[in-house]
């Protein structure tokens, strides 16, 4: 590839133009190889498999990896978690795993899946929820450094609707401003539209319910359908299509939106999201049916809609780019390895100051460009910088983060929870009880107290 780039480099016969969009390709291809070079020995041999067809096996993989270590598959030394299905942590400082804990199951709960128990490994891909923001994100940012689109743009061109706060017009609504949520959107009652329907039928003035575009701060899901669709008609091209070019398929990821671009082997390990309702588990998405069908899950009443007969830029919505992302622990420590890599991303720009924005009962404390980003006075891991972002739904609660101060990653989820929920960690910041106790958990492993 360095071959490549440096066989067509810029003459005097390209254009200004020209000359500007291919520095952009280069720097965001040498983007992708230091990602690459940066991938821990685990993900390196992983892919190495991988390339020969996988005849080694993945045991033989995690005892090549893992051997000299003792990664206890058991919940005994994680006090007060009682997981009711599958749960995991893992942590890595330095290039080095320091702790991994994955066990329980990811499937046969139910009663109704009259089926077996499964269990619930690293490997097992499962719907991550709003961590699937991140590659998003990176999608949107990988386009912005080829040129394919501005950050900084009004997106009403893009959308095509004057998209302005009513009390604050003169202010345009950016790209940026509506990864950061800091649009002025409010969520509407469903932020989602049917696969074939258009997502302009749910924006309009009436949600501006925020303060002023660019300063104050609200978490909304709808931003990231808004974002999706804007990145389609820029390009052309449909969102799982993008996250899996400019994103997954660099980081060697079988992982994608709603299941699309997911192998069926992968699929078929997935994991099921639990409720405990009433005593009984309850599946609340990714039974036995969706793991064992093929395509994209698709929500709605649509029988007629496919996906080859989808224009990019109607419905950003399609396959859920605020939570539908399906990954693995392992591939959600990549990503979290990745964000190394963007240092641009990880400043608190956003800091509650009580009357800035919506805290959501002390859960939003602060907030960077898209992400999560905790100072170290206001971090769940006191006096650690803490970049990446919280996934919460359908019963699973979970976390991906990189710690740049100590080169660290970690990444953590339950797949079953009670309904109604445990009481929450009250911080601040306020997490859900189950990520508290994970994160206790790593705190020693990674030498932190």
């Amino acid at each position: 590839m360095i071959v490549m780039l440096t066989s067509l480099r810029p003459t005097s016969r390209l254009l200004p133009s020209q000359r500007t969009q291919f520095l952009n390709l280069a720097i965001h291809t040498l983007r992708r190889l230091t990602a690459v070079m940066m991938m821990t020995r685990r993900r390196k041999l992983f892919l190495l498999v991988s390339a020969l067809g996988g005849s080694f096996g993945a045991s033989s993989l995690s005892a090549c990896t893992t051997r000299g270590t003792a990664f206890s598959k058991t919940v005994d030394d994680i006090p007060g978690l009682d997981p009711l299905g599958g749960y995991g942590i893992i942590a890595v400082r330095n290039g080095k795993r320091v702790l991994e804990r994955v066990g329980g199951f990811a499937g046969g709960l139910d009663a109704s899946e009259n089926a077996p128990k499964r269990p619930f490994t690293a490997n097992s891909p499962f719907r991550v929820a709003s961590i699937s923001k991140v590659t998003a994100l990176l999608t949107a940012h990988a386009l912005h450094d080829t040129g394919q689109l501005d950050l900084d743009d009004d997106i009403g061109r893009a959308i095509g609707l004057p998209l302005r706060h009513p009390d604050h017009p003169d202010v345009p609504v950016t790209l940026r401003k509506v990864l950061s949520h800091r649009s002025g959107i409010s969520d509407p009652e469903v932020y989602w539209t049917e696969p074939s329907g258009d997502i302009r039928e749910l924006l309009s003035p009436d949600m501006f319910k925020g303060g002023k575009p660019g300063e104050s701060f609200e978490y909304a899901n709808i931003n990231y359908g808004i974002a999706a669709t804007v990145m389609e008609v820029e390009t052309g091209e449909r969102f799982d299509v993008l996250t899996k070019r400019y994103v997954l398929a660099p980081l060697g990821l079988d992982a994608g939106f709603n299941w699309a671009g997911v192998s069926q082997a992968k699929r078929r390990k997935g994991a099921t999201l639990y409720r405990e309702v009433d005593g009984a588990m309850t599946i609340q998405t990714d039974g036995p049916k969706t793991l064992n069908d093929s395509g994209p899950v698709l929500y709605g009443d649509d029988p007629d809609f496919t996906l080859s007969g989808y224009k990019p830029g109607t419905n950003g919505t399609l396959l859920s780019p605020q939570g539908g992302l399906r990954a693995s622990l392992e591939d959600l420590l990549v990503i979290a390895e990745s964000l190394a890599n963007h240092p641009e991303l990880h400043q608190a720009d956003w800091i509650y100051d009580g009357h800035n924005g919506a805290a959501d009962n002390g859960h939003f404390v602060s907030f960077g460009p898209g992400l999560y980003v905790y100072p170290p006075d206001l971090s769940p891991i006191p006096g650690q910088l803490m970049v990446g972002h919280h996934g919460e739904a359908y019963g699973m609660y979970g976390g991906m983060w990189h710690l740049p101060q100590i080169d660290a990653q970690i990444v953590h989820a339950v797949t079953a929870t009670p309904q109604p929920p445990r009481p929450q960690h009250v911080g601040p910041p306020a997490i859900a009880a189950e990520s508290r106790i994970l994160l206790n958990r790593a705190m020693p492993a990674l030498g932190l107290n």
